[in-house]
């Protein structure tokens, strides 16, 4: 029998027994208190008059136990049972009783933990549902965008340059009638409706949207407006697509209401737009309203301001002395991929934490703004580069990977030097990528730069977008890190010898196997390396380049249980520990088996505690 005090009370052992054992450990305390033996049962679901026993003392034996107990009833159906007592007194029948009853406790706990389990679970999948019908619905609106700007295009803006050339028909035949003067007013009321169709278009889905950023595509909005716009200050580097489209369609509605036909003014100033950026973006729109109130101007963007709050933004209307100022904000990031996934990832974390330092250790300046800038593309989307002699992605292409959390941006060819320091640029509306798909051949100089970047970007020539833009998905937080680190690096030359950021990012670089496998996983991947030749391809399946989960890294089935994982990582660090230590090795190999070998331990440690 078990050691245990023979004095402890039932409360006693539920206070110090670990949950799992708590049903174990309170039979074995009465067996022990009665001097005999104790058992915990439910009845027989086949045999009515029998027991199941569920828990027992130690070296008890339980044939004939229903016959010759001691019997406790314990709430919900179930019995507790002491028999071969050398000591029965009240003392025992009270700790029988109150064993019973903790007994009973503990079913209703285990009881409501699987409910909780249940009701945990059954949130997990809501949320989850929720999280794929709002992604749907962003889906299908844009596409309904896209449908309604298709249908115009091939539909009404063709039915009406089919009518003016009609009109410019008849209008020959009539010229001889003296109808000239009226049909050349009709053709030019036409040519009006065409003006103002392709305005709408515009204000759909903007051209320079997706490839220039929101100030490019409201300036060529304002210079179809009737009044004058000008512009100022900046927006900075770009964000994602949810965010710029739901600013640029606040701000366009601004300027449609007051530089557009339906304010009436005694003279024509320009409407004043001013861009401002900092975790927000914000345009401050400026223009003489005549007789309009803030309540007018308030009731015309009703709708606009609707929209751009459920994105978390505001539009705020004033109007002193007949001059409106209308303000619109946005937040600057929404939930990117990089950071819903850095949640789980401790490398991402660790460095989101050395970020934070370092701006508060930068306090303001110059050194706060580039900390500053460290963090925004810390939680920006992934972006990838399409290199295209003509046409960039096709509209699908985009949607897919924007579906994903990936902003594509289009750079015209040739790859050459020039587009390769444009993409690898900090800023700019098509710097800072983390890959390049190169759909016509890369110059050498073009290879040579993102080579030397410190920054590290993929290069794929054959790799379709959607596959490339998954795999950023998938080490999107890593990316990210690595990143943060580098630029981070850059700025330490200005901190003191001895300030513990110094130490602190060359700790994290030197601790973050992640990025060392990243790294290893492109030069692999970039068939300019002569490392593991013949194991090359094994080797980067297990690094992760046909997905990250350790199903996957270890080539085997996704319907496989944990022991089977646990056996494949086991097996694939003997191998490679034992590659490693070939007399034909290179010295170079057996540092790549090395990196290879803690994978595969990393995914032993999974299967271990999945």
């Amino acid at each position: 029998m078990r050691a245990m005090r023979k004095s402890r009370r039932p409360h006693e052992v539920v206070a110090s027994a670990p949950p799992d054992r708590l049903v174990g450990a309170l039979v074995d305390q009465l067996a022990a208190t009665v001097g005999g033996h104790a058992a915990y049962c439910l009845p027989a679901a086949d045999r009515p008059d029998d027991v199941e026993v569920v828990a027992s003392s130690a070296n008890c034996i339980h044939s004939g136990l229903e016959r010759s107990s001691t019997r406790e009833p314990v709430r919900g159906g179930r019995v507790l049972l002491v028999w071969g007592a050398r000591r029965w007194g009240e003392e025992e029948r009270t700790a029988l009783r109150e064993t019973a009853g903790w007994l009973a406790v503990t079913g209703d706990v285990d009881r409501m933990r699987s409910e909780r389990d249940r009701a945990e679970e059954r949130f997990r999948s809501l949320r989850a549902d929720v999280t794929a019908a709002r992604e749907r619905l962003a889906h299908v609106r844009d596409l309904e965008r896209r449908r309604l700007v298709r249908a115009i295009t091939t539909s009404t803006l063709r039915d009406l340059d089919e009518l003016r050339r009609r009109l410019r028909g008849v209008g020959e035949r009539l010229a001889e009638d003296g109808e000239q003067e009226r049909i050349a007013a009709l053709g030019a009321v036409v040519d009006d409706m065409l003006e103002t169709f392709r305005a709408v278009v515009r204000g759909v889905y903007p051209a320079m949207l997706p490839d220039k950023g929101p100030r490019f595509a409201l300036e060529e909005l304002a210079a179809t407006l009737p009044h004058p716009v000008r512009f100022s200050g900046d927006l900075g580097r770009r964000v994602g697509w949810q965010v710029e489209s739901g600013f640029y369609h606040a701000v366009a509605a601004v300027l449609n209401l007051l530089a557009g036909e339906g304010i009436h003014r005694d003279d024509d100033p320009a409407v004043e737009v001013e861009f401002a950026r900092d975790e927000v973006l914000r345009a401050r729109v400026r223009s003489t309203v005549g007789d309009l109130s803030a309540g007018d101007l308030r009731a015309a963007l009703h709708q606009d301001a609707e929209r751009i709050a459920v994105l978390g933004g505001a539009v705020e209307c004033t109007v002193v002395d007949g001059t409106a100022v209308v303000s619109v904000r946005l937040a600057d990031r929404t939930t990117s991929v990089t950071t819903s996934h850095g949640e789980s990832s401790a490398l991402f974390q660790r460095v989101s934490d050395l970020v934070k330092q370092g701006q508060h250790a930068a306090e303001a300046g110059p050194a706060r703004a580039r900390w500053d800038a460290i963090a925004a593309r810390l939680v920006t989307p992934p972006r990838l580069a399409v290199v295209a002699d003509a046409d960039g992605p096709g509209p699908a292409e985009v949607d897919s990977a924007s579906l994903l959390g990936v902003t594509v941006v289009f750079a015209g060819g040739p790859a050459d030097l020039a587009v390769a320091e444009e993409l690898l640029a900090d800023d700019g509306p098509r710097g800072s990528v983390d890959a390049v798909l190169c759909r016509v051949a890369p110059t050498p100089e073009f290879r040579a730069a993102l080579r030397r970047s410190p920054q590290r970007v993929e290069l794929s020539e054959t790799t379709c977008l959607d596959r490339l833009a998954r795999r950023l998905v998938t080490w999107a937080p890593v990316i990210a890190a690595r990143r943060a680190l580098v630029s981070a690096r850059a700025l330490l030359p200005g901190l003191p010898v001895d300030h513990p950021l110094r130490w602190a990012v060359d700790r994290i670089a030197a601790e973050a196997h992640e990025i060392t496998e990243l790294d290893l996983l492109d030069e692999l991947l970039s068939g300019e390396t002569r490392v593991l030749r013949g194991v090359a391809e094994d080797a980067a399946r297990l690094l992760g380049a046909e997905g990250a989960d350790p199903r996957s890294r270890l080539g085997l089935e996704p319907e496989v249980n944990d022991e089977q994982v646990r056996v494949a990582a086991q097996r694939a660090a003997c191998r490679w520990r034992a590659h490693a230590v070939r007399p034909t090795t290179s010295g170079r190999d057996a540092s790549v088996c090395e990196v290879l070998v803690r994978t595969a331990e990393g995914l032993l440690s999974e299967g271990r505690n999945p």
